[in-house]
């Protein structure tokens, strides 16, 4: 049985969640990786045989999808090509975390695909929706990934398919403790306009990660980091508390490791805000944007931090057991022989 396991670069999360993966698929699949979007950060650790340029949102200095951007530089000619390139009909089954081109490959050439990721948990029954508009948008933000069956992960399960977030499993062993500082990790904001707010509390220790650094920098009480997993994961375990957009990884694990967790939302990404809606029923603290306007809500968190902790289970295995067991009823079902 042969299986293609389709990735989305875009934001570290997705690279995060598959390096915990893969090795549960090893044990039970023949299976090729591939990826689109953006060259990533994060090391996958695992041979990868597509890359396709895929789709990327682009952001602008504050926070916020720069619209205008986002169309220009993804060149729509190239996504339409590699969905009728890539040859899904050489694989038995297509998994894919809400990556776009294997999924529609699939849709045309009638390959079957099953679906996880956070994403496809949000437009569910029962998940917690926010307001009207996004709700509305949930709706169109499921044909980016169209799939025959859906996986998701939530911080909260309220499915039957439905699974708690995949944690990093260094994370899992790695030791707590408080006194280390805040960790803040937003990439949809330029360095400068981070440092920028940070700097009215030169009292606290403040370690930033970001893309735009090459090397540790420090200025004043404010240190500037790389991306590096290893390092991210260390001082979040040590950290006093976390400062990040909504994506689902790094809320997760800060979650997990019960650190006050201060949610900064992209603006105009639908995930996002309904990451963060679910996040403030729990008693996240949310902010809209980060900017001086802010600086009193973010001296509050600072001031009052409040701990909202989740002891996510690791479904690894029921998740490969499920899928396993799912593929092997619709091949029953339509008749169909493995390759």
């Amino acid at each position: 049985m042969k299986v293609l396991y389709a990735i989305q670069s875009t934001g570290n999360g997705h690279i995060s969640r598959a390096k915990e993966i893969i090795p549960y698929l090893e044990r039970r699949f023949q299976f090729d990786v591939m990826l689109s979007g953006p060259k990533t950060q994060l090391d996958l650790n695992y041979p990868i045989k597509h890359h396709f340029r895929g789709l990327t949102f682009y952001y602008n200095k504050s926070g916020a999808i720069h619209w205008r951007k986002t169309l220009i530089k993804n060149n729509f000619f190239y996504f339409i090509r590699d969905i009728f390139s890539l040859q899904v009909r050489d694989y038995d089954l297509v998994i894919t975390d809400f990556e776009p081109i294997s999924a529609w490959a699939c849709k045309i050439r009638g390959v079957l695909c099953f679906g996880i990721s956070n994403q496809v948990s949000l437009w569910q029954k029962n998940a917690p929706k926010p307001k009207k508009k996004i709700r509305t948008s949930l709706n169109y933000l499921k044909y980016f990934a169209p799939t025959n069956q859906e996986y998701g992960f939530h911080y909260h399960k309220f499915g039957r398919q439905i699974f708690s977030p995949i944690i990093n499993s260094k994370l899992r062993e790695i030791k707590v403790s408080p006194g280390g500082g805040i960790v803040v990790y937003l990439p949809s904001y330029h360095l400068i306009n981070i440092i920028h707010c940070l700097k009215f509390f030169p009292k606290v220790k403040w370690y930033v990660f970001t893309k735009e650094a090459t090397k540790k920098i420090k200025q004043g009480s404010i240190t500037i980091n790389p991306i590096n997993e290893n390092l991210f994961l260390k001082l979040m375990a040590k950290s006093d508390g976390v400062i990040t957009n909504a994506g689902f990884t790094t809320t997760s694990e800060a979650l997990y490791l019960g650190k006050p967790l201060l949610v900064i939302p992209m603006r105009g990404h639908i995930e996002q805000n309904s990451n963060a809606f679910a996040l403030k029923k729990m008693g996240v603290t949310v902010i809209k944007k980060l900017s001086v306007n802010k600086i009193d809500q973010i001296a509050d968190w600072l001031n009052n931090p409040k701990v909202v902790q989740c002891k996510f289970e690791n479904d690894l295995k029921y998740l490969v057991d499920q899928i396993t067991i799912d593929f092997i009823k619709n091949k029953l079902d339509n008749k169909i022989i493995f390759n």
